[in-house]
């Protein structure tokens, strides 16, 4: 990999607020290290900047806060660990304060996970001429493309750094040193001691990689993905990853006819969690065993509206793909049909020209079609075209389980096209009870 000393300075100062950090530290003994410094060498966006002081930061943090309008909170409040994120500036990153983790620089940059992690540069005015701290021969590793552990202990101080290693693997195009791969394979059960949540989270930022397919061949290679998905997982890794390249293959042609196709696919649904991300995980591991996405949704702790949606994937076949030819052309018809699946419409229809894709349906245009009418649609299912009270007063239905049959008649009848307004929706009511009379 091509490392440029001069893009650390210019990655790091192009930061909005960062000058104004070395202002605020002025005479002050800080680090910057690990993803920030990384990220800045081979000229790729920094989003986080870790620094860490030899004495408690906090009282620094909370000033840095509340002198440029920034959120303070703790992290690990009795490691000493805080974070001050900037919401009114959505290109300034996060920036974290801790105290080392050690009792000085060199060891504290030892106990970290990864030698390309374990770089430091003194924050100071002139970024350009100060020497990084490096014991670990970090920017080497860098430069050779290699992911190395920095101690064998690394993975059992803490067994998420092997799906972390992964993901820097797969975002960075780093080759996997042999012991380190090693040591993964032998460690991986150990992944137990894991808060889902933390391991959600990296495997999401795997996938939401441009190199995602090569994550999932190294998650087999390291074992990790056999851990988190089933032994199957490893012999299935190749045909996972042709598969995801042709589902990202029919969003882009689909964003490229439709281009707020990309915003759909950028919407977060959870923090941390966009749709595209979520339709990945959802769509592939299915592959592997339709109910795993439902039981890993579980027990990942994943929100109810991410729930729901895994849940409505796993219900696409055949006949609902077929159903998409029948619908009523207009937004209120499908979104009662989106809503029948108890599901989103974007993400509806994103699901089925992916899954289309995969068995080689030929609704794409007509997929596109419906773009624009769905992106007119929100969250929520549409207003009944007749309420409760009129089925009380004019039909005789009392609220219950018949009033909810009869609205649900209604709702399949605007998908199929035979009423589309209030006066329609009445007048088949009435024909279908009296006829049931």
């Amino acid at each position: 990999m091509f490392i440029d000393r001069d893009n650390l300075a210019v990655g790091l100062k192009c930061l909005p607020l960062f000058e104004r950090l070395i202002a605020f530290c002025n005479g002050r003994e800080v680090y910057v290290v690990g993803g920030a410094v990384r990220d800045a060498l081979v000229g790729v966006p920094v989003h986080d900047v870790d620094l860490i002081f030899p004495e408690d930061p906090t009282a620094l943090a909370k000033s840095f806060a509340k002198v440029h309008g920034g959120h303070w909170f703790w992290l690990d409040e009795e490691r000493n660990q805080s974070r001050v994120v900037f919401n009114h500036d959505e290109m300034c990153p996060v920036f974290d304060f801790a105290l080392f983790r050690a009792s000085s620089l060199d060891l504290d940059l030892l106990d970290r996970d990864f030698t390309i992690n374990a770089i430091a540069l003194c924050l100071s005015a002139d970024l350009t001429t100060t020497p990084l701290v490096d014991p670990a021969c970090g920017l080497e590793d860098l430069q050779n493309d290699l992911l190395r552990m920095v101690s064998q202990d690394a993975f059992t101080n803490d067994p998420l750094r092997m799906v972390k290693g992964v993901r820097h693997a797969t975002a960075l195009d780093l080759h996997i040193e042999d012991k380190t791969l090693g040591c993964m394979q032998a460690e991986v059960t150990e992944l137990y001691r894991v808060a889902p949540e933390r391991i959600r989270q990296e495997v999401w930022k795997t996938l939401a990689c441009e190199e995602a397919a090569r994550g999932l061949l190294l998650l087999a290679e390291s074992l990790v993905g056999n851990y988190l998905f089933g032994n199957v997982f490893s012999g299935r890794s190749g045909e996972l990853a042709e598969s995801l390249a042709v589902v990202r293959n029919c969003w882009c042609h689909l964003s490229h006819k439709q281009p707020v196709v990309r915003d759909w696919l950028a919407r977060e649904v959870e923090q941390g969690l966009s749709c595209e991300t979520l339709l990945l995980w959802a769509i592939l591991l299915a592959q592997l065993d339709g109910d795993l996405p439902g039981r890993l949704a579980e027990e990942w702790l994943l929100s109810r509206k991410a729930k729901a949606c895994v849940t409505a994937l796993a219900r696409i076949d055949e006949r609902t793909l077929g159903e998409l030819v029948h619908i009523s052309p207009g937004p209120r018809a499908f979104a009662w049909w989106a809503h029948g699946y108890r599901i989103e419409p974007r993400l509806w229809l994103l699901a089925l020209a992916a899954i289309g894709a995969l068995r080689g349906d030929s609704n794409s245009e007509l997929i596109c079609n419906w773009v624009p009418v769905v992106d007119t649609l929100g969250d929520q299912p549409p207003e009944e075209l007749v309420d409760g009270h009129w089925l009380q007063h004019e039909l005789g239905l009392p609220p219950g389980p018949e009033m909810s049959r009869v609205l649900r008649l209604l709702r399949n009848a605007e998908i199929s096209g035979l009423v589309d307004s209030t006066e329609s929706a009445r007048e088949y009511l009435v024909h279908h009870c009296r006829n049931i009379d």
